[in-house]
């Protein structure tokens, strides 16, 4: 039954979406505030003024109680009148505002909240003059109304009682109501001769001393932090829907074969040094890794032919037959290295030598073996450790190598290119010469490491996949996808009597190896050799003073 394991995310799962659309990120987020910025910028200057009209409630006209809903419904009826054609009309031609009153209205804004005595008119303008001359005329305005609609409260509530008056018949009966109201006509007919003053502009409206609009700098800041928001969305949405393989994790449990190595990104991952390959710094611990564990996966047999292959070109197999070829050479061991990608094979400059005869000649015996086998120099720094030491105590061997400590005699990697390319690749592998040619190989050398052609893109590996003793495939992160891997693994479980060692994960950046806990070398220095026994090879090879 197979089982599924659930794993704790690590801030790169969070970080990783944003480092893969950082440019992405930033086209949006600079194209949002520049383009704001600039609209805004050129926009013309708007002023904005307001000015405040203290309303009084007057009371009933005939009885002189108030009632706070029926003044605050008076006011919001008198304020709404202002945005009426007549009075934007009567406040234009006042002015002398060249505009329309129509636009005259959409310059002006009218508010008043209810159990307040205070409306506020606020006005617009081209210029700070032109703001205040508009917001005082609509304030003018208002207090007009108000108090004009007073007024005539007054004269209909005098109306209304001279009617009643005249109505009531007269004898002892009514004496009483027509006195109160006589008293009443009195009151009304004095307040009617009275201007009634209920409503009055607080303050005159100022020129404001800066335009209120626009404010790019201001505009800018928002489309600043809404885009940045949104790219940043859209990033984790298109997370989402990316189908490559991310972190190490995922290509594990998508190729549902062991995980064996993590390889960080590395600018040279083939460097050389007078001439000879070497293995980059970042690369030393992470290869040694995968050699162990390679070791590891039969103690009693371990495999000594290796099919190195990937689902899709890409992915860094190449890479990782030569590192691996020079992680095992290290070690002493015999190493063979074949180029049997012979549709693009990329061995010979991975090994910095140029190309010429190889498999190809040997296959249609135009070559032998040995003729076209390059032997490329490469170091044991494990035994070099003990040539050294040896040498300090006096007792180097014969064979030491005075210039690098090599065992003498001791060959470097041997590296078989691929030759020239043949009409018919997959045909050409599937031969039993190819066999009798590594079967050669195998005999001379420790390990064999095969170089082949992608699994999904041609047919040429499978021969090679049930010849050797294990495979082993690359997956890159960020270049393989889900349905890759899927894909690659059903079709290996076709594949009769085949032994997968498992996967290794390549190019992980180092933010995710920090993340990850994929980082090499701790306790080493930048040549990859523990600090503490160089420091005491430093000590043992330290000449004795002079004494007098």
């Amino acid at each position: 039954m197979e089982t599924h394991t659930t794993t704790q995310p690590h801030i790169a799962d969070y970080v990783r979406p944003l480092a893969a659309r950082k440019w992405l990120i930033i086209l949006a987020v600079v194209l949002a505030t520049g383009g704001v910025y600039a609209l805004y910028a050129h926009k013309p200057n708007v002023y904005t003024v307001d000015t405040l009209v203290f309303v009084k409630d007057p009371g009933d006209p005939v009885t002189g109680v108030s009632s706070p809903q029926s003044t605050d419904r008076n006011v919001q009826n008198e304020a709404s009148l202002l945005y009426s054609r007549e009075t934007a009309d009567a406040v234009a031609r006042r002015i002398n505002y060249r505009g329309t009153p129509q636009e005259l209205l959409g310059r002006v804004s009218i508010t008043s909240k209810p159990g307040e005595d205070f409306v506020d008119v606020a006005a617009q303008g081209r210029s700070a003059q032109e703001a205040a001359t508009i917001a005082n005329a609509f304030a003018r305005q208002l207090v007009t109304l108000i108090n004009g609609s007073v007024t005539l409260r007054v004269a209909d509530a005098l109306k209304l009682s001279q009617s009643q008056l005249a109505q009531l018949p007269r004898g002892p009966a009514s004496q009483a109501q027509r006195a109160n109201l006589s008293d009443q006509i009195n009151r009304l007919e004095l307040a009617a001769h009275v201007p009634t003053t209920v409503a009055r502009q607080i303050d005159t409206a100022l020129p404001p001393a800066g335009p209120s609009a626009p404010k790019p700098l201001r505009d800018a800041l928002f489309a600043f932090i809404l885009s940045l928001v949104g790219a940043i969305g859209v990033a984790y949405g298109l997370e989402r829907f990316d189908r490559r393989l991310k972190s190490p994790d995922e290509v594990e449990d998508a190729y549902g074969s062991p995980l064996l190595a993590v390889l960080p990104h590395a600018d040279d991952p083939a460097p050389t040094q007078d001439g000879e390959p070497l293995l980059a710094a970042d690369f030393r611990e992470p290869f040694r890794v995968l050699r162990t564990n390679i070791d590891l996966a039969s103690l009693d047999a371990p495999p000594r032919t290796i099919v190195v292959s990937s689902a899709m070109p890409g992915e860094g197999k190449s890479t990782v037959v030569r590192n691996l070829a020079l992680a095992f050479r290290e070690t002493g061991r015999r190493v063979a290295v074949v180029d049997l990608d012979l549709r693009h094979p990329a061995l010979a400059p991975l090994f910095g030598v140029a190309g010429g005869p190889g498999m190809t000649e040997v296959l249609r015996h135009d070559a032998e073996l040995a003729d076209v086998m390059l032997q490329i120099g490469a170091g044991m720094p494990a035994l070099d450790e003990l040539v050294r030491a040896d040498a300090v105590g006096g007792t180097a061997r014969n064979g030491a190598n005075g210039r690098n400590g090599h065992v003498a005699g001791a060959a470097g990697v041997g590296l078989v290119l691929s030759g020239s390319r043949p009409a018919n690749p997959a045909a050409v592998l599937a031969s039993e010469r190819v066999v009798q040619v590594l079967d050669d190989l195998r005999d001379h050398h420790d390990v064999v490491l095969i170089d082949s052609a992608p699994v999904l893109a041609v047919t040429d590996t499978v021969p090679l996949l049930r010849y050797a003793d294990a495979a082993l495939f690359v997956g890159r992160l960020g270049v393989t996808t889900r349905d890759t891997a899927k894909r690659l693994k059903e079709f290996l479980a076709r594949v009769p009597d085949l032994n997968v060692l498992g996967v290794v994960a390549n190019d992980l950046s180092r933010l995710e190896a920090g993340a990850y806990g994929y980082g090499y070398g701790y306790g080493y220095g930048s040549d990859g050799e523990p600090k503490l026994r160089r420091r005491r090879w430093e000590r043992a090879t330290e000449r004795p003073k002079q004494t007098a």
